[in-house]
């Protein structure tokens, strides 16, 4: 036998429930094998041969892609907690989701598992709840933040660009700077006020009455192989930062938050770029190294960026998926 053919079927077995059970179950057996070819019906015929050890393997298999899964959600406690909270059977959830994926093996991208698992339980009834569906949607953006930063990791990270700002000369001209978000944040809202949650990512109760507020979450990572970090942006805040997804000059932040005096403009930019979530550049590339608002510290009142938690959750995105 052809032994990528052997390996070809041997992994469509692994993955589909109707060959399992044909090499498995004498009774399930159809004259087309479910359309495979001579070739790979002798090859089923081979394993159906020996059946129990069979079975142990297919057995084996699976049961690591539900341990994979449930290691995944490590990286979103959040997520992780709502699960292991809900009173539903942790590992059977799991089962169903390898199964709902085509027990699909990831291997060591386990920010793509945890992708699949997050948007898997988004889609279950039992967290249909608003709160519920916000902390999915929170990890959700966590994770794709993450991969992201797996698949183009930035010249210089938020901690860097919030030093290189915090010693910036006060002689450059505002008016000659475009200022952009930094690849390495993200920001998402939510219809309920989640701090207690977000503060207490391994403990919360997800039948805590919270409330109902329109929020602003920032998920950064500050630096290469450290857990992403959050901090709850005011309605300003955030408007500034959605609008600077496209590099944008001080003239046409002014004109983009028209309702927003210029001066608080800037107070908005000094409170985002002291995280380092702001930097200034070209359309392509951030350079944070020419950050020039500094000056204006302390010479405006500062629109209120508190920092609702700065929490481990997630590890270093070192994939590429």
């Amino acid at each position: 036998m052809d032994a990528r053919l052997v390996w070809d079927t041997w992994r469509r077995v692994l993955r589909d429930d109707r060959l399992a059970n044909w090499v498995v179950n004498p009774n399930s057996r159809t004259e087309d094998a479910h359309g495979c070819t001579a070739d790979e019906l002798a090859i089923l015929v081979d394993y159906a041969g020996t059946p129990a050890p069979t079975e142990s393997n297919i057995g084996m298999y699976r049961r690591g892609l539900v341990r994979n899964a449930l290691g995944a959600l490590d990286l979103v406690p959040l997520t992780r907690r709502l699960l292991h909270a809900s009173g539903l059977d942790v590992e059977a959830v799991a089962s169903e989701f390898v199964q709902s994926g085509g027990y699909a093996d990831n291997g060591p991208y386990f920010w793509r598992t945890a992708a699949c698992f997050v948007a898997f339980l988004a889609g279950r009834a039992e967290f249909f709840s608003r709160p519920h569906q916000d902390v999915l949607a929170i990890d959700a953006a966590g994770v794709a933040l993450a991969r992201r930063l797996g698949e183009a990791a930035p010249l210089i990270w938020p901690n860097t660009a919030a030093e290189a700002f915090s010693a910036e000369s006060p002689s450059r001209n505002l008016q000659s700077i475009r200022f952009v978000a930094h690849p390495a944040a993200t920001m998402i809202s939510s219809s309920y006020d989640l701090t207690p949650w977000i503060e207490n990512p391994f403990d919360f109760d997800p039948d805590q009455d919270l409330e109902a507020s329109p929020r602003h979450w920032l998920i950064y990572v500050p630096v290469a192989e450290s857990p992403h970090e959050y901090a709850e942006l005011s309605q300003r805040a955030a408007r500034l930062f959605d609008v600077l997804r496209v590099p944008k000059s001080l003239v046409e932040l002014s004109t983009a938050l028209n309702d927003v005096a210029q001066a608080d403009v800037l107070a908005l930019i000094d409170s985002l770029a002291g995280l380092g979530v702001i930097v200034s550049g070209s359309d392509n590339q951030p350079n944070p190294s020419k950050s020039a608002i500094a000056s204006r510290k302390g010479t405006h009142a500062v629109d209120e960026l508190p920092l609702a938690s700065h929490l481990i959750c997630g590890g270093a995105p070192h994939e590429a998926a």
